[in-house]
């Protein structure tokens, strides 16, 4: 904390507000992402709602071993608004596959621009680093076959119906299973709407693009207030990406460790160890833990207002 101080009394305040408003640009943009989608499937949102959907998802992403950790908040902010389950299911999994693609779109344009960047880190950072885009591939292929193919869901809701009748809760997995049948159909009319809109999924993959770039530049903007060297932008911009990538090789909250490692070596390539230090804290410090503290901040305000809305109809209901 002394260091993070340290740091911040050395940063100029325009570097430092440019970092914040594009550390709230992640939130944002993901929010955004979510309102094309449902509004797609016929569900207008706000953007103050969209904003909570996203806030929901990176709280809870960072604080859960998983990068889809998240999700379950949003689906309930996005339920609670009245989107049908199947709409939000269908929601949630395609801005993943949109999400995991901007990654590897944005490494992909990385390693064909500055391979040597990659080639700088060390043996075990590379590994890391190629671990992560694996494992993003992996997840975007899982991501899309959960989408396209509903029979893989029906599967695991099949698996649970066998599990009641086998405790003898016949009555249960009979709702269960009409239910299902129902939801399947649904869900499977409302995905072929989405892939029906082209011009939606593109917007969508771009807010997705913006989302991630947006993060990344914290680490560009956090340099430019600590008064580093601009001519290095370009190189610590290939470099930040490629901590983006290697974070996602293991299931850590935030990629805590991970992330911190790949940013203390790649920036040592770039500056003194003592400048890559306090730029690792400043810039770690904005893009992650002021993130989730708006984003906790947003979720709470969020949860109040509907609770305070389901108060007051109650109490109308009373009076009617």
């Amino acid at each position: 904390m002394n260091e993070l101080t340290a740091s911040l009394k050395e940063a100029s305040w325009e570097g430092i507000l440019l970092a914040s408003v594009s550390m709230l640009g992640f939130i944002y943009f993901e929010g955004e992402a979510l309102r094309v989608l449902v509004r797609h499937m016929g569900y207008p949102a706000k953007r103050s709602h969209g904003f909570v959907y996203s806030a929901a998802d990176v709280y809870f992403s960072a604080i859960t071993p998983s990068a889809s950790g998240g999700q379950p908040a949003s689906a309930y902010f996005m339920l609670k608004d009245g989107i049908a389950g199947t709409a939000v299911m269908a929601a949630l999994l395609l801005n993943l596959i949109m999400y995991t693609l901007a990654i590897l779109t944005i490494g992909l344009v990385d390693i064909l621009i500055f391979p040597e960047v990659f080639l700088n880190f060390s043996i075990g950072c590379r590994v890391l680093i190629v671990a992560g885009g694996l494992a993003l591939a992996g997840l975007g292929i899982i991501f899309y076959l959960l989408l396209r193919r509903q029979a893989l869901i029906e599967s695991v809701g099949a698996f649970f119906v066998r599990i009641l009748r086998m405790i003898h809760c016949g009555r249960l997995a009979d709702k269960l299973e009409k239910k299902l049948e129902v939801s399947i159909e649904k869900y499977s009319s409302l995905v072929d709407v989405i892939f029906d809109g082209k011009r939606m999924l593109w917007k969508v993959y771009i807010l997705n693009l913006l989302q991630r770039l947006s993060q990344i530049i914290v680490t560009l903007f956090s340099f430019a207030a600590l008064h580093g060297d601009l001519r290095k932008l370009p190189q610590l911009l290939a470099t930040q990406i490629y901590v983006v990538m290697g974070s996602n090789c293991v299931p850590i909250p935030g990629g805590m460790g991970v992330t911190d490692y790949l940013m203390l070596k790649g920036y040592q390539q770039l500056m003194s160890r003592e400048a890559a230090f306090q730029l690792e804290m400043l810039s770690r410090g904005l893009s992650f833990y002021v993130c989730i503290f708006v984003s906790l901040t947003a979720v709470l305000i969020g949860y109040v207002t509907i609770k305070r809305k389901k108060k007051l109809e109650n109490e109308n209901d009373r009076i009617l």
